[in-house]
């Protein structure tokens, strides 16, 4: 008969019990940190000044051709001053303009941003965020042209014509201000597009009338000058100005009568009737009134 023998080994005992892997604490103590969950969307920055490496250079222009335009090259219209350049357009010359701006192919997306975004050599979130994809996103580019509408003198809620922005929101004295947020985060930074936009745009001045001549003709001189200093920080192997300065020359009553499609806010304060006005819309009005559920209700 076979007789099977388990050999059966001694414990080791140890003093200290192990510790609990549970994360719970049940005695009141202080609880353990908690792992931070990381987010897709935004990147982990560390706190402090940004390394060298993470500084991009200065944007420069990219190398696509200049887009040409009715106001590029300005050589067909008067120059009423000559340095910095500054020309003159009247009211006919001022709608073909905008209508050549209004149906011209936009660029590719790809070409304009995110440098659109605004993209801040000192903003770490926002560079982390797109540079890190191509070292070359914050290069000016070429490809794209817009037109900047600027009133002097007077209020906005008069006299404006459409998309007409005022002085301070483009230039500071004779400087264009960097408008790219240095802090924070934001994919869109619809805010800045105006000033963003400004230097790398045509721009074209009126005044409301009774405002002089000469103080039109001041502010023209200040906008091209900044204009002449913004090419040669940033592109100053260009020796041929890609963006000018123009003064309307036709008053704005008979800007009103000749065109009247160009207007948003006419003279007299009124909104033009060609102009949908979404905060008179009758419409709306309508559905913004209470609907009764019954009776001393409403909703």
């Amino acid at each position: 008969m076979a007789m099977i023998v388990v050999q059966q080994h001694p414990v080791q005992h140890s003093s200290t019990p192990p510790p609990l892997p549970s994360a719970l604490s049940l005695s009141g103590s202080a609880p353990r940190a908690q792992t931070p969950i990381p987010n897709k969307h935004l990147p982990v920055c560390p706190t402090g000044p940004p390394p060298a490496s993470s500084k991009v250079p200065a944007p420069s222009i990219s190398t696509t051709k200049p887009v040409k335009t009715f106001l590029y090259p300005p050589t067909k219209f008067p120059k009423v001053y000559d340095n910095p350049p500054v020309y003159t357009i009247d009211a006919d010359q001022l709608a073909a303009a905008l209508d050549e701006a209004s149906t011209r192919a936009l660029p590719e997306p790809n070409k304009v941003f995110p440098w659109l975004h605004g993209l801040h050599p000192d903003n770490q979130i926002q560079l982390a965020f797109f540079v890190p994809r191509r070292r070359t996103l914050r290069r000016i580019p070429k490809c794209l042209r817009s037109i900047v509408i600027v009133k002097v003198g007077g209020e906005l809620a008069s006299s404006r014509v459409k998309g007409a922005v005022a002085p301070g929101e483009i230039i500071n004295g004779s400087t264009f201000p960097d408008p790219d947020p240095p802090v924070g985060f934001s994919v869109r930074n619809f805010q800045i597009q105006t000033a963003k936009l400004a230097p790398i745009s045509d721009i074209i001045l009126y005044g409301e009338d009774g405002v002089r001549p000469a103080q039109v003709l001041s502010l023209a001189k200040e906008i091209s000058s900044a204009q002449e200093a913004w090419r040669h920080r940033f592109d100053p192997g260009e020796e041929l100005r890609l963006v000018n300065t123009f003064v309307l020359s036709t008053p704005f009553h008979h800007l009103e009568q000749q065109h009247p499609e160009l207007v948003a806010v006419r003279s007299d304060g009124q909104v033009n009737d060609g102009l949908m006005d979404f905060f008179r819309r009758l419409d709306g009005n309508f559905t913004e009134q209470p609907s009764p559920l019954g009776e001393n209700r409403d909703v």
